[in-house]
């Protein structure tokens, strides 16, 4: 039962007018990318690897919202969850099922943006082999795979979102503040860590030691810099962000199924 869901769930995700959008965005950034190497004639390999690989995050975050988020809330909403429960299906099994279809169906678009990239970064090593500098193809792919570690993630927070809020735009809301806290808190902990104390007040300095610890840290799975200067990166450092990004979705499943087993449907 719960992998008829899943794959009921990914066709009904291939079927959403949004994710032909959003590839078809992509797809044109990823062309943009080409246009902007021959207006840049120096580290032509890094600003063209940033930007696809900054194309092909937005990309995977707008079909998280736009198709993950609204899933499960459309369900709640128009009363559909009631098919599938009155038929003796487990809603812990209903709703793993439907987060391993939204995965499978973003792991299918991850795919095809990784190819994107790799044409593209190729394109423009051969257009442009003297400005390429030392880009990772390796770690491109690397990327694209902590790309979609933290999608899925960020889909596991939304579905918790989803069983809590009123609405599918409180989820919308809920999980893109969630993205934008958790891409920012390194940063700003970092250029705490760096002043001096009497400079931030200590209530300042709670709150985003709060937000560092209570929310996922996103920019661990940021490997453009990395890809884009081919840095080594240690196979430690590989293990400990898959397990970070695989410990934290199941602890947020966990919690969900908990709250999905206890809620009551009006």
């Amino acid at each position: 039962m719960l992998q008829a869901i899943a794959w009921i769930t990914f066709l009904e995700g291939l079927r959403n007018k949004a994710v032909y959008g959003i590839t078809l965005l992509a797809g044109l950034m990823m062309t943009f990318t080409v246009a902007l190497s021959s207006m840049i004639m120096r580290d032509v390999g890094k600003v063209a690897t940033d930007f696809t690989l900054s194309s092909a995050t937005f990309a995977a975050l707008l079909v998280v919202l736009f198709v993950g988020v609204t899933i499960l809330a459309r369900d709640m909403e128009r009363k559909t969850i009631y098919l599938a429960l009155s038929r003796a299906v487990p809603r812990a099994r209903y709703l793993l099922g439907r987060f391993c279809g939204l995965c499978l169906l973003q792991a299918a678009i991850m795919l095809l943006l990784l190819l994107a990239s790799l044409a593209t970064l190729l394109l423009v090593r051969q257009l442009y082999p003297s400005f390429f500098g030392t880009v990772s193809l390796g770690l491109v792919g690397l990327a694209h795979l902590f790309v979609l570690l933290q999608m899925w993630l960020l889909t596991a927070l939304s579905m918790l979102f989803s069983l809590v809020a009123s609405s599918s735009f409180v989820t919308f809301l809920l999980t893109t503040l969630t993205w934008l806290i958790g891409s920012s808190t390194q940063e700003v902990k970092q250029l705490i860590e760096a002043s001096s104390p009497e400079q931030i007040a200590p209530v300042v300095k709670g709150l985003v030691w709060l937000a560092y610890y209570l929310f996922p840290n996103f920019a661990l799975f940021d490997l453009k810099a990395t890809a884009a200067h081919g840095l080594a990166i240690s196979g430690q450092s590989i293990f400990f962000t898959l397990l970070y990004g695989t410990g934290y979705s199941v602890a947020i499943l966990s919690l969900a199924v908990v709250v999905f087993k206890h809620k009551e449907l009006a």
